[in-house]
């Protein structure tokens, strides 16, 4: 089966703007938030390559774009055993699709990784799937929710999907990249400069 040309730049440029940011991947749930408190972990809900991956990227694109004190993955693992692990997460099921409700996470292991990191935000990323796209294309289904602690109150939230090929993982870098932009700026946190 032949795809014809027009349709084949249509969906590249879809793919094209998906990657490049043009995505709505994280929400603050009261508009009036403020910071309480300066330092976040970025935890992969997961333990999925995948998971763990982006939750990297994340992690690094937050500590050169805000004012949070984010602690490294490599912390996380230190204090967290075993790390990643399965975090209930607020999804139903997730196959090609993810079946959100945000009221499903495990709020109470939250709270125990948590004491046991010692920060101020939990931003809790889970890839329940991933979608292959001819052989070396994949999109990723991502949820994630932010905590604010002492009380596991949920502060933020995001639903999105961030596409990459195998061979070139930089639309991933990028994707990574605005999801913490979009973080730090919708939470008042964005470095100087930006």
């Amino acid at each position: 089966m032949r795809i014809c040309p027009a349709l084949r730049v249509a969906v590249t440029a879809l793919l094209a703007l998906a990657a490049s940011g043009c995505f709505n991947a994280f929400n603050v749930l009261d508009d009036n938030f403020r910071p309480k408190g300066r330092s976040i972990a970025v935890l992969a809900g997961v333990p999925e390559d995948a998971n763990l991956v982006v939750a990297t990227l994340v992690t690094e694109e937050l500590r050169k774009q805000s004012r949070y004190q984010v602690m490294s993955q490599a912390q996380i693992a230190g204090a967290v055993k075993p790390y990643p692990q399965l975090i209930k997460g607020p999804y139903r099921s997730a196959y090609f699709e993810v079946d959100v409700d945000w009221k499903l996470t495990d709020k109470q292991k939250l709270a125990s990784i948590q004491r046991a990191l010692g920060v101020d935000y939990l931003y809790v990323m889970w890839a329940p799937t991933a979608v292959s796209s001819g052989g070396k294309g994949m999109s990723l289904h991502l949820v994630a929710q932010l905590f604010e602690f002492p009380g596991t109150k949920e502060v933020g939230q995001g639903a999105f999907l961030l596409y990459f090929n195998k061979d070139d993982p930089s639309n991933l870098k990028k994707g990574a990249g605005e999801v913490a932009r979009q973080l730090a700026e919708k939470t008042g946190m964005l470095g100087k400069g930006r």
